[in-house]
């Protein structure tokens, strides 16, 4: 339950999405203060209006709050290692990796991974400038970002062995790859059935040279092929762990709603 009279003191968590957004609300000092709301969007309108009309139509977006967080599912991104980054490069750099989204794109950044590296991201101009006019304050993030700094986090619990996360979405996988806390392979990848999915993981499983028997591919998030797609690949990889928010993060009760997009409940818990 939280208080609307008292929302300076909450974080506002926005998550956009081609397949819909969704709002979270906590209190970062009472775990038991938060609210959640999934919004269908219109899929013939562009994110922008889809926001706007959430905004006039949606309680829980109408009112100041202390932080507000806006996580963007499934940008393109690119890493850089720090010690290699200037901000003045970060266009180019983005462009010479996307330059079919370049010319109506904003290019971000996001710092992960204690500071090891930089997350280039796009979002729409449009859509930059009505979130930064209505949210001044708000951090912007991929969603790839939150995701590393977890699996980072992780990864100093796994006893020297690497820390391997496939992060499933409706179209699409991120895996992420992490050995005591340094990165060893990130990457996103379309997958349209659960045989493109299954080839790429097990590709990648062989190319950083992880064990069949020893090493452990943690899977999280739910799709219609999730079930699926982690019997077949117990066929070739022994330990398979489903992750669950409830078990995963103890910082807030949001962590008790298993709609809420595991990429979602990464950022509330890293903050």
């Amino acid at each position: 339950m939280i208080d609307f009279k008292k929302t300076k003191q909450y974080t506002l968590s926005i998550r956009l999405s081609t397949d819909g957004f969704c709002f979270a609300v906590h209190n970062p000092q009472s775990a038991d203060q938060y609210a959640y709301q999934p919004y269908r969007i219109d899929t013939l309108k562009s994110i922008t209006a889809n926001l706007k009309a959430a905004i006039e139509s949606t309680e829980l977006l109408r009112h100041h709050y202390g932080e507000v967080n806006i996580l963007l599912s499934q940008a393109p991104y690119t890493l850089v290692p720090k010690e290699y980054y200037a901000e003045q490069c970060a266009h180019d750099i983005y462009v010479q990796n996307f330059p079919q989204t370049a010319p109506n794109t904003q290019v971000l950044t996001n710092i992960v991974s204690e500071e090891q590296a930089i997350v280039l991201f796009g979002m729409e101009h449009q859509l930059h400038k009505f979130i930064t006019e209505r949210y001044p304050k708000a951090k912007i993030y991929a969603s790839i970002s939150p995701l590393i700094d977890h699996a980072v986090e992780k990864s100093y619990t796994q006893a020297g062995k690497p820390y391997c996360l496939a992060h499933l979405h409706k179209r699409s996988t991120d895996l992420l790859c992490i050995s005591n806390g340094a990165l060893q392979f990130v990457n996103t990848f379309d997958n349209p059935d659960t045989g493109d999915a299954i080839y790429y993981l097990l590709n990648c499983w062989q190319m950083l040279g992880l064990s069949q028997t020893d090493d452990t591919l943690h899977i999280a998030g739910t799709t219609r092929h999730a079930k699926a797609l982690t019997n077949e690949l117990g066929r070739f990889i022994q330990h398979i762990h489903t992750v669950r928010p409830a078990e995963e993060f103890h910082s807030t009760e949001l962590a008790r709603i298993d709609e809420i997009p595991f990429d979602l409940q990464t950022l509330i818990s890293c903050e």
